[in-house]
């Protein structure tokens, strides 16, 4: 049993993460009529998907980062999840832009505790030859939460439409109302679970290291002091979190409006291609990257992103610019499959690079990084070029493509500058690394 509870550990984490995409996506099977309703336009809208959520979850991934250096880790999941379910509860209840931007803006600060606590305990359950399976379980959240908040959000949508479905204290709610309440209150079962069943690790140190606690000048001393191998990588994943999030904010739009599928097709469509194929690529890439390291490439987890980059890249494009229908499907998921190889690897790759005292902190780093870019920054500059540059709407999927394009060039070069200093540090620390 010893042996088997870390799993059971990593998959109640897959489950959290999975509900945090699903509650952190929902909106965007929902853009057209929440556009409706409140009478907004496609910039407006990726502020809402996007900016409202990153905000928040870039500034309190450093609070929740130091909290789980200091203090338990499993209580701050349990917390986090509570408050971003309510969030999306509370979406539901909104009148306006601007209280729907606070609601969007509370799920990020609730999203934000979990990546420090999950990558931090993932460390100290599993040795190094065994993380980047797990990590990639844990990453299956993406692509399974990814999947259902596509697939339920078209679904539902459809249902509460076709059959008027009301909620008990919200007679007069539109659909897509309704639509958050029912995803957001189950993660409070989940949350329940967890603070049940699931026990805190103990801490596994560096030589050298001591359990005083971090402080955030610590952090910045490790990064500016290993910049050469920090700053090109996270900056290259940030990259790749472009090519995924605006995706994940556009897409089933782009499928709508180009192939003209109906909320509940192309939730189907895209969520199997998004929850089967991603999923396929998490794990295949997690036990590739162990196989690698057990043979001594520790920089395995990068070298793979990489390639998962340079085949990802030209099958989203392709996906963007076909005007046939099937064969844009099929591109996309095999993109999706190609992309989500990355999912578990980054996490690998942030463990590799800290020592077990400041690895929330760093995972708060690193998740600020992609998630400003990814989630921040890219739905807004895709909907932008759309209105200005691609003839409004229908250009979106040209949009899409131009940073798919410009992203995936990006990460490619970033990364294969900070692979060396990256391969560098993670050696030293596996070097240093000893039991608590």
């Amino acid at each position: 049993m010893r042996a088997v509870y870390p799993y059971y550990v990593v998959c109640c984490l897959m489950v959290a993460s999975a509900l945090s995409f699903l509650d952190r996506l929902a909106l965007s099977m929902l853009i057209e009529p929440v556009k409706a309703d409140l009478v907004l336009s496609d910039t407006e809208v990726s502020i809402l998907a996007g900016a409202a959520f990153a905000g928040s979850y870039v500034l309190f991934a450093f609070v929740f980062g130091r909290w789980v250096d200091t203090h338990g880790r499993r209580n701050a999941v349990v917390v986090g999840i509570s408050l971003w379910s309510c969030a999306t509860a509370a979406c539901g209840l909104a009148r306006s832009f601007g209280s729907l931007f606070a609601a969007r803006s509370l799920i990020g600060v609730g999203e934000a505790s979990l990546n420090p606590a999950a990558y931090s305990m993932i460390a100290d359950y599993f040795r190094p030859a065994r993380r980047g399976i797990a990590t990639a379980i844990f990453a299956c959240g993406a692509t399974v939460g990814g999947g259902l908040a596509i697939m339920l959000g078209g679904q539902l949508v459809d249902w509460v439409q076709a059959t008027g479905t009301t909620l008990p204290l919200m007679p007069d709610a539109s659909p897509w109302q309704t639509v958050f309440v029912l995803i957001g209150l189950p993660g409070l079962l989940v949350a329940l679970l967890i603070a049940l069943t699931v026990r805190e690790p103990e801490r596994q140190l560096a030589g050298g290291e001591t359990q005083d606690i971090p402080r955030i000048r610590d952090a910045l001393a490790f990064i500016g002091h290993n910049a050469r191998a920090l700053v090109p990588l996270f900056a290259g994943y940030s990259c790749i979190a472009v090519i995924g999030y605006s995706f994940m904010v556009w897409g089933p739009v782009h499928f709508m409006r180009l192939h003209g599928l109906d909320a509940g097709e192309v939730g189907l469509l895209l969520g199997l291609g998004y929850g089967i194929g991603g999923t396929i690529g998490l794990l295949a890439g997690g036990m590739v990257a162990d196989a690698l390291v057990a043979r001594g490439r520790i920089e395995a987890p990068v070298l793979v992103s990489l390639a998962a980059v340079a085949v990802d890249t030209p099958l989203f494009i392709g996906a963007y610019l076909a005007g046939d229908f099937m064969v844009a499907a099929v591109l996309f998921c095999l993109g999706m499959a190609a992309a989500s190889v990355v999912g578990g690897l980054q996490i690998s790759m942030v463990q590799s690079l800290a020592p077990n005292r400041l690895r929330g902190i760093m995972a708060a780093v690193f998740g600020a990084c992609v998630n400003l870019a990814g989630f921040g920054i890219a739905p807004t500059i895709t909907a932008l070029l759309a209105e200005n540059l691609f003839g409004g709407e229908m250009g979106i999927g040209k949009a899409l493509a131009t940073m798919t394009a410009m992203a995936g060039a990006g990460a490619a070069i970033l990364i294969l500058i900070g692979i060396g200093p990256g391969r560098t540090l993670a050696q030293r620390l596996s070097g240093e690394r000893r039991p608590a």
